[in-house]
């Protein structure tokens, strides 16, 4: 499966269109930047090499905003040649937004406890 998604890469990369970057970039973008960062941060559009990024919160924003080279120049190695030159930030959209737990994992699960069987 793998060697399918290589072969689709290269014939995405050769047809040098913006819409086939786009796919490649959101298909893509969870092993781009790593599972735990693709959960809070992702990619809305992409165009003329700027990559536009949105984040959940201010924070997760600010942590992407740090890694800004290191994020361009991984794009750019794993597209195999210089697809984004600049990313451009833009602010959370979504307030309020939660991950469910299971996705995020940075919680102190609540205790369930067994329902009463007295029935008056």
């Amino acid at each position: 499966m793998e060697r399918a998604g290589e072969f689709l890469g290269a014939t995405l990369r050769r047809m040098k269109d913006p819409e086939a970057a786009r796919t490649w970039l959101k298909a893509t973008w969870p092993k781009l930047v790593g599972a735990g960062m693709a959960a809070h941060i992702r990619p809305t559009a992409y165009a003329k090499g700027v990559l536009r990024i949105e984040a959940d919160s201010r924070e997760w924003q600010k942590q992407a905003e740090l890694m800004n080279q290191e994020i361009c120049e991984h794009v750019n190695r794993s597209w195999g040649s210089r697809l984004v030159h600049e990313i451009h930030f833009e602010p959370p959209q979504r307030a309020g937004r939660r991950l469910a737990y299971e996705v995020d994992n940075n919680h102190i699960p609540f205790i369930r406890r067994p329902m009463s069987t007295y029935k008056p």
